[in-house]
């Protein structure tokens, strides 16, 4: 997912996963098709026709296409020379097909330590291309709008543009359920499904 960044030099990164990259890499995995040997009825039978091979399986990266909601986020940023936990959820991200990705952040990541309370707010989107292989997933050509807020607590302590970033993420997709990892973050996705399709 990319990663939006914000807030001054008070946070070394700031992300709020997405995913993206440059041309998606949606191509079927080339798995050799073994052809069933005939049987002894249809070597006889020279008009029988071999049943054709499976069709190749789907690559792990059409497991990204759809629309997505944050369930879960956890990262280790820097604040003020110590490392904070933060924790949130809430982004809602959609992949497409052709290579393009998009985020909706009204989220706020919330942390503590060392006797102060941290937020984060990120209210904004964010524009990418993305390419996928079974593992990564590469990003380039971020658009952000919106804000990205940092609040101690309770106080207001700065406020810039939100700014997409394009480091690399790891994924694990399954299903309807996806998991992103960066350097310092993770984050996990539920598939939002369409109204009518059996759950």
């Amino acid at each position: 997912m990319p990663v939006v960044v914000g807030v001054v030099a008070l946070v070394a990164l700031l992300v709020l996963c997405l995913a993206g990259g440059a041309a998606a890499y949606l191509a079927l995995r080339d798995e050799p098709a073994t052809s069933p040997s005939p049987s002894p009825s249809a070597a006889a039978s020279p008009s029988a026709a071999l049943p054709p091979p499976p069709p190749p399986s789907a690559a792990p990266a059409d497991c990204l296409i759809g629309s997505w909601r944050e369930t879960a986020y956890t990262a280790n940023w820097e604040m003020y020379g110590n490392k904070i936990q933060f924790t949130g959820s809430g982004t809602l991200m959609q992949i497409k097909a052709d290579g393009t990705m998009a985020t909706v952040d009204k989220t706020t990541r919330r942390g503590s330590g060392y006797g102060d309370r941290f937020e984060m707010i990120h209210s904004g989107t964010t524009k990418l291309n993305y390419v996928a292989d079974d593992k990564t997933i590469n990003y380039s050509n971020p658009q952000a709008t919106g804000w990205t807020t940092l609040k101690v607590n309770g106080s207001q302590r700065a406020k810039e543009r939100l700014k997409a970033t394009i480091t690399p993420e790891t994924y694990s997709c399954k299903g309807d359920q996806l998991r992103l990892f960066g350097t310092v973050y993770s984050s996990e996705w539920q598939r939002i499904v369409p109204p009518g399709r059996p759950v």
